[in-house]
């Protein structure tokens, strides 16, 4: 059964990064489009993610991981190739009902970390269930590529023009149009 997508306001949810390499980097970096309260734990981190906590003011814990690191967490991306490390923090954040995800290890996520395209407002995960992450990949780079280049400047025009009208199917029917009009199917 495929996953649900699900957009989540990262804004004031903590959530613990376990490794620092170049996974582990690579998914901080989009965290950050979404949420400065990372904490970061690793005995060993790489100069990217140095430079990182330092620039972004995340918290950097030197060190293996220890079970209260999931204290007060809402989210955990295990990013090491640990196995039964994985395995350890996906059961130990199950029972304390945290969302986590263990990078290549579908058996031990209860969600999926989806490829991500970001333009200001505007974000499009593809996923496919965590089956084929090279397939999400190649969808990503395709759709990136259809996209117009002025998308943020639309959504900003549509955001001024939703605020002028009163809720309802009028309001609506003019910014379907007004879409129409600024991204055509050509």
């Amino acid at each position: 059964m495929p996953l649900f997508p699900a957009y989540i306001d990262l804004s004031e949810r903590e959530v613990l990064v376990v490794g620092g390499g170049k996974v582990a980097t690579r998914k901080v970096e989009n965290l950050l489009k979404f949420t400065r309260r990372i904490t970061v734990v690793a005995p060993k981190v790489s100069e990217r993610m140095r430079e990182l906590v330092k620039k972004h003011g995340l918290k950097l814990r030197r060190r293996k991981f220890l079970t209260g690191d999931l204290r007060g967490k809402d989210m955990v991306i295990v990013a090491v190739d640990d196995l039964e490390l994985q395995r350890r923090i996906f059961k130990l954040c199950e029972k304390k009902r945290i969302l986590c995800n263990s990078v290549d290890s579908p058996e031990f996520c209860n969600f999926i970390f989806p490829s991500l395209i970001v333009r200001g407002d505007v974000v499009i995960g593809i996923s496919s269930s965590g089956h084929a992450p090279a397939l999400s990949k190649r969808l990503r780079e395709l759709i990136e590529k259809a996209l117009p280049e002025d998308l943020e400047e639309v959504l900003e025009t549509l955001k001024e023009e939703r605020k002028k009208g009163i809720k309802g199917e009028e309001r609506q029917r003019k910014l379907i149009e007004l879409v129409e009009r600024l991204i055509p199917l050509e």
